[in-house]
């Protein structure tokens, strides 16, 4: 396997320039995510079918032609389930490369099941077993070492040849769009940030807590996510989730008090325990009807059961007349998406949220007129 290492200016344009006129690239990115928030990028490995590079983004390199090219929408770039590679893109050079093939994607559209492996993927598809042995390496180490130039050279070295066997037969059914949608929505997703004052409903636990405690609950998570975002810092490594419920639940009035919470790290009190009491502070300033309603389950919810299995009887249904798979449609997760949507959400809250993936091109041009009741405006 010929592959370069691009650690110089001179090397990264020459190269550029001898892909520039490919169709298809494929793409891949090593990083790490130790205790930050965003993910650190170690590496990045692009291939056109006849030039390999790794290209060091630790390097001082001026990136502006291979973004460009990433950009072109004539040159389509292939991912294996990009879903972090998206993160990476979006956090180191601002952007996501589109429009975007995931080849994890479509081999579930072709019934393949859920999220096979790269390795898995390969060693289907062209016989190869790989060595995963560098695949929990320390990729911001330099220098890289052979061993681990070469995993990830194979990366995109055996994802083109796998790709053009899978988007044969993603043609010969006429899916390719969809497959470029589910890459645009994954970006999307990726992309887009809660409002500030909403991020509390998805705190695990939080359904237990009463509106005064929500109030305390909305504080903590508005001040963690801006804290973690401008250390860049993992969420946790502010303050753990579960700890965060149990001080919005007890609302300690001191750092001894907030000490004694079954749980709770000192480290998180020696660290933010000031910042955390200036949110439950704040919380119990707020009137009564500044509280915020309290959080229900779906399970909760009369009818919750039966509206599901309705919903995945009709997905079942369009899905034996269109032969994409069920699953493809809808998990488990993403019907209890449009089921909130429906139930728990306002109309001023659905015009700031993402609308649930049902609802998304691709999938809302097959399934809307079987889940007519679930559209907007629908159902009240």
């Amino acid at each position: 396997m010929e592959y370069q290492l691009i650690t110089e200016q001179g090397a990264l344009d020459t190269f550029v320039d001898a892909i520039s006129k490919a169709k298809v690239l494929a793409i891949d990115t090593e990083f790490m995510r130790r205790r930050t928030l965003y993910p650190e990028i170690a590496l990045l490995q692009v291939f056109d079918g006849q030039h390999l590079a790794l290209i060091d983004p630790l390097a001082e390199l001026d990136f502006s032609t291979l973004w460009a090219l990433l950009q072109k929408p004539e040159v389509l770039k292939v991912l294996h389930s990009p879903s972090e590679d998206i993160e990476v893109f979006q956090n180191f050079a601002g952007f996501v490369p589109t429009p975007l093939f995931d080849t994890q994607f479509a081999l579930q559209l072709l019934g393949s099941g859920n999220c096979m492996g790269f390795a898995a993927m390969v060693n289907a598809r062209l016989g190869i077993e790989i060595d995963k042995s560098e695949s929990r390496t320390n990729w911001l180490q330099r220098p890289l070492r052979e061993s681990q130039l070469t995993y990830a050279a194979a990366d995109v070295a055996h994802l083109l040849p796998c790709f053009e066997q899978i988007v044969e037969e993603i043609n010969a059914k006429g899916w390719f769009d969809i497959v470029i949608a589910e890459s645009q929505l994954i970006s999307q997703k990726r992309a887009f940030s809660t409002p500030d004052e909403l991020l509390y409903r998805d705190v695990k636990g939080a359904w237990q807590l009463s509106p005064r405690d929500l109030a305390a609950l909305r504080e903590l998570a508005m001040w963690r996510r801006e804290k973690a975002q401008r250390k860049n810092l993992a969420l946790n490594f502010i303050v753990k989730e579960v700890n965060m419920v149990e001080i919005a639940k007890r609302r300690p009035s001191s750092l001894n008090s907030m000490r004694n919470i079954p749980g709770v790290d000192a480290m998180e009190v020696n660290r933010s325990g000031r910042e955390m009491l200036a949110c439950i502070e704040r919380a119990k300033k707020l009137s009564d009807e500044q509280l915020p309603p309290r959080v229900m389950r779906l399970m909760d919810y009369r009818g919750y059961k039966q509206a599901a299995k309705e919903i995945k009887q009709k997905i079942t249904a369009v899905s034996k007349t269109t032969h994409i798979p069920a699953d493809v449609f809808a998990s488990k997760k993403q019907i209890n998406q449009l089921i909130s949507w429906n139930w728990k959400l306002t109309d001023d809250e659905r015009q700031i949220l993402m609308a649930p993936d049902i609802l998304q091109p691709w999938r809302s041009e097959y399934l809307s007129e079987a889940l007519v009741k679930w559209l907007p405006g629908a159902q009240k």
